[in-house]
C-alpha cells in the first residue's frame, strides 16, 4: 500500500519522503497566512467553566491574534467578546480574568454590559446629537462558541463545522482523558511564559518520545523521574539505550521512558487531531489511572481511549498532558510562543491530593519545570537555524517507520497505528497543517484530512 499524496498549490510537507520544508518555521508571510487559514477559522481552546462559575466572571483568551473575553451572562449562558472598543479600538478589559459588571474603556470611558451591548457614551446627546446608534456599536462576538465536557471553544468562522464533529473521535478522547475522572477544576493560577521559538517545535514535541532519554537524561539520572526497573541481577528488562556526552552508557526498558515502547498508541483524526504514546501500563503517568476501569470512564473513552496513556493533541494548538493539564501553544511571532498551563484536579480531592498536583504542575512542565526548560531550549536552537541561508535547505526529517504504519480502521476508536516509537503523529500533523495552508473549503479539508490505510 502507498502513503497518502496530499495535493496544494505550494506543499512545504512531503509525506512520502517524510520531509518538511524548513522554511515553515521562521518565513513571516507563512505565519500571517497561519493567522489567516488555521488561527482564524480553527475551534481553539479558550478555558474551562469551572473558571467561571457566576454571572460576571469572565477570563480573556487568545485566538490568533486576537483577544476574547469569554464572559458567564446573567442567564447562565457564555459568550465570548472581541476585548476591543469599538470605537478606538482599545482594550475594554486590562485583566486576565475576575469577575466585573460591565466593561469600560479606560481611552473614553464607553462602557459595556456583559453582553457586549454598548450601554454608555459620555456626551451622546451632547457631542453626538442623537447621530450615533449605541445598538449597532457593540463588542463584536466570536462566530460560534460551544463546550465539550464543560471544555470551552470557539470559531472566527460561521461556516466551520459543529465543535463535536470538529474535535471527532480523537479529540474527544483527548477532553475526556481530564473529564473523565470526576468532577473536575481548573487549579487557580494560569502559568504563562514565552519561548523564542516557533508553535509548530513545541506542537510536534508532545508526540516525541525519541528524546526524553537524549533531553532529559538529567531529570532521570537526578531522581525527578523514576529510572527504568531491573531484574533480580540488576540487568534491565528489554533493554535499549544511549550514551551520554562522557561516555555512560544510559538505558531503558522498552516500555518505561523511552526506547521501544512497544505498546505505543498512535491515532490519527480528520483535521489534524493526533494522539501518540505508550499504552497504558507501560509506566508513564505520574497518578493513579484506576479512575479508567470506571463504567464511566470506560463509556467517554471507549475501547480504545481507554488504553491511552498519553499525548492528545486537538488541532492547532491545545495539548492534553499526562491526563490533568492541558497546554495551548500560542503563537505570537514566528519565532516566539508564549506557553499556557491549565492544571485540573477533581474537585472533591483531598488537600494532599491537591497539593500533589500543584506540586507537579510546578516541577514538571512550566517555567520551572525540570522537562521543559530542556525542551525549550531545543525548540528555540531549532528555530535560530532555520534563519541559515544554506541550513534552511536541509529539511526536517520524519522518517522514522515512515510507510509501514498500516492504520487499522474499525467502530472501536479513531484510526490508529499500533507499534514502536515512530514519527507518525508528527507527520500527520504537518500533513494536515499543509492543507489548512491551503485555503480549501471544509468538506474539501475534511476529504483530505481523511487518515490513509498507510502512513
Amino acid at each position: 500500500m502507498m502513503a497518502v499524496q496530499f495535493e496544494t498549490s505550494e506543499t512545504f510537507v512531503s509525506v512520502e519522503r517524510g520531509e518538511v520544508d524548513r522554511k515553515i518555521f521562521s518565513d513571516q508571510e507563512i505565519f500571517d497566512r497561519e493567522m489567516e487559514h488555521i488561527f482564524g477559522r480553527a475551534w481553539l481552546f479558550l478555558c474551562h467553566e469551572s473558571q467561571l462559575k457566576k454571572a460576571g466572571d469572565f477570563f480573556e483568551a487568545p485566538m490568533g491574534r486576537d483577544n476574547v473575553l469569554v464572559v458567564r451572562q446573567k442567564d447562565g449562558s457564555l459568550k465570548a467578546l472581541l476585548n476591543t472598543c469599538t470605537h478606538r479600538g482599545n482594550a475594554v478589559c486590562r485583566a486576565e480574568e475576575g469577575n466585573t459588571k460591565n466593561f469600560m474603556c479606560t481611552y473614553h470611558g464607553w462602557t459595556f454590559n456583559l453582553a457586549g451591548d454598548l450601554v454608555g457614551v459620555p456626551g451622546l446627546e451632547e457631542l453626538y446629537h442623537g447621530d450615533l446608534d449605541p445598538s449597532k456599536h457593540g463588542l463584536r462576538e466570536v462566530a460560534q462558541l460551544d463546550t465539550y465536557n464543560g471544555f470551552v471553544f470557539a470559531t472566527m468562522d460561521a461556516e466551520a463545522p459543529s465543535l463535536h464533529d470538529y474535535l471527532g473521535d480523537t479529540g474527544r478522547i483527548g477532553i475526556n482523558l481530564i473529564a473523565a475522572q470526576g468532577d473536575m477544576e481548573i487549579i487557580p493560577g494560569i502559568q504563562k511564559f514565552i519561548i523564542p521559538c516557533n508553535w509548530k517545535f513545541a506542537v510536534d514535541n508532545l508526540f516525541d518520545w525519541y528524546h526524553p532519554l537524549v533531553t532529559h537524561i538529567s531529570a532521570f539520572q537526578s531522581g525527578a523521574l523514576p529510572m527504568p526497573p531491573r531484574d533480580q541481577e540488576g540487568k534491565l528488562i528489554d533493554g535499549g539505550g544511549a550514551t551520554t556526552p562522557d561516555g555512560d552508557a544510559l538505558e531503558w526498558e522498552g516500555g518505561s521512558a523511552g526506547g521501544e515502547l512497544v505498546d505505543s498508541i498512535v491515532c490519527i483524526d480528520h483535521y489534524g487531531h493526533a494522539i501518540a504514546g505508550p499504552a497504558r501500563g507501560n509506566g508513564v503517568g505520574l497518578a493513579d489511572d484506576s479512575w479508567r476501569d470506571t463504567p464511566e470512564a470506560q463509556e467517554a473513552l471507549g475501547p480504545v481511549g481507554v488504553e491511552i496513556a498519553g499525548h492528545p493533541n486537538i488541532f492547532p494548538t491545545a495539548w492534553i498532558a499526562a491526563s490533568t493539564q492541558l497546554s495551548l501553544r500560542i503563537p505570537l511571532s514566528p519565532t516566539e510562543t508564549e506557553i499556557w498551563w491549565f492544571s485540573f484536579v477533581d474537585k472533591n480531592a483531598t488537600p494532599e491530593v491537591r497539593a500533589m498536583f500543584v506540586g507537579m504542575a510546578n516541577h514538571i512542565f512550566g517555567p520551572a519545570g525540570i522537562l521543559e526548560q530542556e525542551d525549550g531550549e531545543n525548540w528555540a536552537q531549532s528555530t535560530v537555524q532555520t534563519h541559515g541561508v544554506e541550513s534552511r535547505k536541509v529539511p526536517q526529517l520524519l522518517k522514522m517507520n515512515l510507510g509501514r504504519g498500516e492504520v487499522i480502521k474499525d467502530d472501536q476508536g479513531p484510526a490508529r497505528i499500533y507499534g514502536a516509537v515512530s514519527e507518525h503523529a508528527h507527520l500527520w500533523t504537518y500533513a494536515a497543517w499543509d492543507q489548512w495552508m491551503s485555503g480549501c473549503s471544509w468538506d474539501e479539508l475534511r476529504d483530505r484530512t481523511t487518515p490513509p490505510d498507510v502512513l
